[in-house]
């Protein structure tokens, strides 16, 4: 039956005309876009890096963000996919390789043209049998680096500088007093936010999908079953919901956030605006910008709590259980943070292991010694 399927599915495919005209890169650009939305179910974040790599350069600008440049979009964009050869885009990386943006930048666009013949090579419809990016060399980037964290305590002061406002502007005070307090319990959300982010080890998106019923005191922990992508309610990363321990830390100060008396519903955000509506990054990213300036601690950034978490609880887990509460697919995205993992018996060791010459030989060794 199989076989009998696969033969009508190939004589169909034999049987339909040949295309009128040559399938550009661009149609062939949509088509995958559209793949990766609707069959592979990729996130709004990807989907959405992908449009702007892909956008020409007269294209819509993010929000808040610059016009897309469009590398792909001037190169390739109105060629026929057929014709694009392995030269032509070597080329192009070269010229890339000489405008001011790293390796790695270099690499995600011909990720992204290669990902559009992949896509049509298997689709089978558009006459495409190999893949030119294939011929072309990845550029090396830059080694990793240990990953720099903050320690509790910075956690803890820049909690406290959001609590007191100190990031606000001084020359724009409160109008009244039912604005300072809105003011006072944005404050206090901030400064929660920083140390559940640093201490749970959730991402951003995660923080703000996070409901009051996934929180629970009683059993010490948080439920982590989805997240915000771009501005749309997804799964996690993962695609898969984890239980995440409360150290009393978090604990407490979802406590403080939760006496607000508001928007503490199951249903209701952990984290939300003025009228109970999802925060928005970019405007978080620039409040806790301005709480590390009047702290004066150095300059990571958010995502960079998350890290902190991982070097903090490598310390006390072993990867796989630390694997477990960030949600990672793959335990060498863990490994990363083993750099901080103390080896307190190793110096021991080899200090024991470079004093062997000034250890008392045993009689009888200098006995035979002397004898040879």
């Amino acid at each position: 039956m199989l076989l009998d399927a696969a033969i009508q599915e190939h004589a169909a495919k034999l049987a339909r005309p040949a295309p009128t005209r040559a399938i550009t890169f661009a149609e062939a650009a949509t088509a995958w876009l559209a793949h990766l939305e609707h069959v592979v179910g990729a996130k709004p974040s990807t989907l959405s890096d992908y449009c702007y790599m892909l956008a020409p350069a007269d294209g819509v600008p993010r929000k808040r963000g610059r016009a897309p440049v469009g590398r792909i979009d001037r190169a390739f964009s109105r060629r026929p996919l057929g014709e694009i050869t392995t030269i032509e885009i070597k080329q192009w990386l070269e010229s890339l390789d000489r405008e001011d943006i790293s390796p790695r930048t270099v690499n995600k666009h011909r990720q992204v043209v290669a990902s559009v013949f992949e896509y049509a090579i298997a689709d089978g419809e558009y006459g495409i049998a190999e893949n030119p990016v294939h011929g072309t060399p990845k550029r090396r980037e830059s080694d990793p680096k240990p990953i720099d964290t903050y320690s509790p305590e910075e956690v803890m002061a820049l909690a406290r500088a959001a609590r007191a406002g100190l990031h606000r502007d001084s020359s724009r005070p409160a109008a009244s007093e039912s604005e300072q307090l809105d003011r006072a319990w944005a404050d206090e959300q901030d400064a929660c936010l920083y140390i559940v982010a640093a201490f749970t080890g959730l991402r951003l998106g995660e923080l703000l999908a996070l409901r009051w019923r996934h929180v629970s005191v009683g059993d010490a922990r948080l439920l982590v079953e989805s997240a915000y992508s771009a501005g749309e309610l997804r799964s996690t990363k993962s695609r898969r919901w984890r239980a995440v321990p409360l150290a009393d830390q978090a604990a407490a100060a979802l406590g403080r956030l939760a006496a607000r008396g508001r928007f503490i519903g199951r249903d209701d955000p952990v984290f939300c605006g003025d009228v109970g509506d999802p925060l928005d990054p970019s405007a978080l990213r620039r409040r806790y910008a301005r709480t590390q300036e009047a702290t004066g601690v150095r300059k990571l950034r958010f995502h960079d709590l998350r890290h902190s978490f991982g070097t903090l609880v490598i310390r006390e887990f072993d990867p796989a259980t630390v694997k477990e509460f960030m949600g990672h697919t793959k335990l060498s995205t863990t490994e990363r943070y083993l750099h901080a993992r103390p080896r307190r018996g190793d110096a021991a060791r080899l200090t024991r292991a470079f004093a062997g010459d000034e250890v008392p030989a045993d009689p009888v060794e200098r006995s035979l010694s002397s004898d040879a």
